[in-house]
C-alpha cells in the first residue's frame, strides 16, 4: 500500500465530513487506506462515518487520549510506505496528497513534508518555525520578531521572512497536514506522547533530524486549513502550547542551557501578560484582557502544577487540566 492517512478527531464531523469528502474525490489515483481515531465524540462522528464512508477504518478510544497518543494508535496500525497525518478541519485543494506523494518519490531524503496551508479568507498560514535555541526563544519572548519581521537574524524562530511560494528544507512544520516515510517511524518510533497536545511535532522533527532526515516545505501542494486563528485561543490553548514548549525545552535541553529557556518561555507569557492587559486597557478591548488573563493563570499553572519531563516514560503524565 502506497499510503496511510489517519486523522484524529473529537466532535469535529462539521468539518470532518469536509475533509473525508476532499480526500476520497482527489486522491483516487493512489493506493491508500484512511484511518480515523475518534476519541469518543458525542456529535454521533463513529456512526455518520460508518454510513457514509465505509471504507474508512474507524479506532474509537474510550476517553480523548490527546493528539500524540491518538495518531500513535493509527500510526501503529498504518501499511502504506508513506504516513499522513491530517487535521480533521482540512479540505484539499488541486489534489495536495498525490503531488506531495510524488514529491517524495523524487526525493528519497526527505523524510517528513508539509504543504502549503491557506486559511478561509484566503491568506497562506504562517505554517513553519525554526527548533528552540536561547536566540530563537530570545526575540520571541522579547517581540523582536514582531519589529522586525523579514530579518533572518530577528524572525529565525517564527520564520517571518519565508517566501512561503518556494520549496525547501526546513525545521519543522504545522501538524495539519504531515507526510513521513513509514521508515522514519521504524527508525526514530512514534509521536511522543507526553506532549499530549502541541509540540509534539516540533519534537517529531527534531528526532527526525537527528537521525538524519531531511524535512521539507513543499509549496505546490495546497490545503484549505479552518483554522481559528488568534480568535480561536482559549484558556486551555494557552497553558497547553506553553506547558508543551516547557516539556520540550526540558526534554532537550541540559545545565545552564536549559535554565535560561525554561526562563526565558515564563518571561515570554508574563511579558504577554502586562502586553495584552496594557493594550487591553488603553483600547477597551476585552479580548485582549481575557487573554492577559489566560497567560496569568497559565503561568500560575505551570509554576505550582510543575510539569516536568519523564525520560524514558511512553504516556501522557502532566495533569492536562484547566
Amino acid at each position: 500500500m502506497k499510503l496511510s492517512i489517519i486523522t484524529v478527531c473529537t466532535n469535529e464531523w462539521h468539518v470532518l465530513q469536509k475533509c473525508l469528502e476532499s480526500v476520497y474525490g482527489q486522491t483516487d489515483d493512489l493506493d491508500f487506506e484512511y484511518i480515523v481515531v475518534d476519541n469518543a465524540s458525542t456529535d454521533g462522528s463513529p456512526d455518520r462515518i460508518r454510513e457514509m464512508f465505509p471504507r474508512v477504518k474507524l479506532i474509537l478510544n474510550p476517553h480523548n487520549m490527546g493528539f500524540a497518543a491518538s495518531n500513535n494508535r493509527g500510526i501503529s496500525v498504518a501499511e502504506g510506505d508513506y504516513i499522513l497525518l491530517l487535521n480533521p478541519d482540512t479540505e484539499l485543494r488541486d489534489r495536495a496528497i498525490s503531488k506531495t506523494v510524488r514529491f517524495m518519490d523524487a526525493h528519497p531524503d526527505a523524510g517528513i513534508v508539509g504543504c502549503k496551508l491557506v486559511l478561509s479568507d484566503g491568506t497562506v498560514q504562517e505554517s513553519l518555525r525554526g527548533f528552540p535555541s536561547v536566540w530563537n526563544v530570545f526575540t520571541e519572548t522579547s517581540f523582536l520578531y514582531r519589529l522586525f519581521p523579514k530579518t533572518k537574524l530577528f524572525g529565525s524562530y517564527h520564520m517571518t521572512h519565508f517566501d512561503y511560494e518556494s520549496s525547501r528544507e526546513v525545521d519543522w512544520l504545522c501538524g495539519a497536514f504531515l507526510m513521513m516515510r513509514k521508515a522514519v517511524r521504524e527508525e526514530i518510533g512514534l509521536l511522543d506522547e507526553q506532549f499530549y497536545m502541541y509540540t509534539e511535532e516540533v519534537d517529531y522533527c527534531y528526532r527526525a533530524r537527528q537521525a538524519g532526515y531531511r524535512t521539507w516545505y513543499f509549496h505546490e501542494a495546497v490545503v484549505l486549513h479552518y483554522w481559528g486563528g488568534i480568535s480561536s485561543v482559549n484558556q486551555r490553548v494557552v497553558l497547553w502550547m506553553h506547558g508543551s514548549k516547557l516539556l520540550y525545552l526540558k526534554k532537550h535541553f541540559r545545565g545552564a542551557e536549559r535554565a535560561v529557556l525554561v526562563g526565558l518561555q515564563y518571561a515570554a507569557m508574563l511579558v504577554r501578560t502586562l502586553v495584552y492587559f496594557l493594550l487591553g486597557c488603553l483600547s477597551f478591548n476585552p479580548k485582549l484582557l481575557k487573554k492577559s488573563r489566560f497567560y496569568a493563570v497559565a503561568v500560575a499553572k505551570l509554576l505550582t502544577q510543575r510539569w516536568e519531563y519523564v525520560h524514558g516514560h511512553t504516556g501522557p503524565v502532566q495533569p492536562w487540566r484547566v
